[in-house]
């Protein structure tokens, strides 16, 4: 599974012009005040970090004492890498510790909302077949350190977008993600009713009953929008 960030920067300035008349001798003038209007939109910077704390990895869902988290070979490091399950079995359910990290800064104090949808179906690569995210990928909050979650902790479904998607395909690279453009934002995954903020992401990854052998993935895009 891979994870990136669709991250939303800009401002816009606008000011209310103000003219002067020049009035001929004699006649009679008046003063007053004039308003100029200075707006701003909000300035956003959003950093999302995949297997941001030691310990980061799968777990298979058991009874009793849990196994040590492990991970798949695309999870390269702490920082760095995308979230990787690994070796999966049709019909089990595993946990991803320390799956994701979201800091978000702003100059807008009224907060802002995160949004996070996937940008396709859960898709193996292998014989393109596809499988619903809603039923396959979930998310729950997790900690920086000591995460106390296991795999029968439960989570909420990622959806899959309900707005136009634009390089998502599985050959783009982590350099080149998908981006999503919406009509109207769906629920949002987190709101802040601060300007700074930091969550914290555990995935679940529910493998269907049915699924094929082969290689699986499904792209999940982040958007951070001033409230």
């Amino acid at each position: 599974m891979k994870r990136y960030l669709l991250g939303v920067l800009g401002a816009i300035f606008a000011a209310v012009a103000m003219a002067a008349v020049l009035s001929p001798a004699g006649a009679v003038t008046e003063s007053g005040s004039v308003t100029v209007h200075w707006d701003q939109l909000p300035i956003i910077n959003f950093t999302l970090t995949p297997n941001y704390a030691t310990g980061y990895g799968s777990v298979l869902a058991t009874f009793g004492t849990q196994p040590t988290p492990t991970h798949g070979p695309g999870a390269t490091a702490v920082g760095s890498g995308t979230v990787d399950f690994g070796t999966t079995l049709a019909g089990d359910t595993y946990l991803y510790k320390y799956a994701a990290e979201l800091v978000v800064t702003t100059n807008d104090s009224n907060g802002f909302y995160v949004y996070g949808e996937a940008a396709a179906a859960l898709t193996n690569n292998t014989d393109n077949s596809v499988y619903s995210v809603a039923n396959s990928v979930f998310y729950l909050t997790s900690s920086a350190s000591g995460d106390a979650n296991t795999g029968y902790t439960p989570g909420l479904p990622f959806m899959q977008t309900g707005g136009s998607v634009s390089q998502g395909a599985p050959a783009d690279s982590i350099s080149n993600p998908p981006t999503i453009t919406y009509s109207a934002y769906p629920a949002p995954i987190a709101v802040s009713s601060s300007a700074n903020n930091t969550y914290y992401y555990d995935y679940q990854f529910k493998v269907p009953g049915n699924a094929t052998n082969g290689n699986y993935y499904v792209w999940i895009v982040y958007t951070v929008v001033g409230a």
